[in-house]
């Protein structure tokens, strides 16, 4: 079971096609999507889980795909089962939406943080172990009640993202 590949499909917008996936792929030297996201997926699984609980419950807030560009796609990735029901278990345990928002999230995140630090050194960084107690501090000192759930992933993960070296462990 753990080798088989489930197919899964999620839209994105055709402006997050062309620029930040296309951009990915050139940056990251790796011909398929599946196999970029895989990747991206191994270097971040383990700190996804403790992002999402600083937010905690998504209240299954409908996740915009993209304000600015109304085209959208349909985009398809082949994702071991294992790294499907991680997906899945995050869907329900934060209350999000959709699985798809997940995969946009970390799509962006990476493209963000290779945007900001070159690819090399957002590696090196996102490598390290988060300090999510000083995050936390930061990011509710930083919210409001008043924004809805996407403001608050977006804060989240541009808080992350413009202060990385910061929120890293160094040994």
């Amino acid at each position: 079971m753990k080798n088989k590949k489930h197919l899964f499909h999620f839209i994105v917008s055709e402006s997050m096609n062309n620029n930040v996936i296309d951009f990915l792929l050139k940056e990251f030297k790796i011909n398929t999507f599946s196999e970029l996201f895989e990747t991206m997926f191994r270097l971040i699984d383990k700190k996804i889980s403790k992002m999402k609980k600083i937010i905690g419950n998504h209240r299954s807030e409908y996740a915009v795909i993209d304000n600015t560009d109304n085209k959208r796609l349909d985009k398809y990735l082949r994702i071991s089962e294992s790294d499907y029901l991680q997906i899945k278990r995050w869907h329900s345990l934060y209350n999000e939406f959709g699985m798809a928002s997940t995969v946009r999230d970390i799509i962006l995140f990476f493209y963000n943080g290779v945007m900001k630090y070159g690819l090399e050194g957002f590696l090196e960084i996102v490598g390290k172990k988060l300090r999510i107690d000083k995050l936390k501090n930061d990011f509710l000192g930083k919210m409001t009640q008043l924004l809805n759930m996407t403001a608050q992933k977006q804060l989240l993960y541009a808080l992350i993202i413009e202060n990385y070296p910061k929120y890293v462990y160094y040994t």
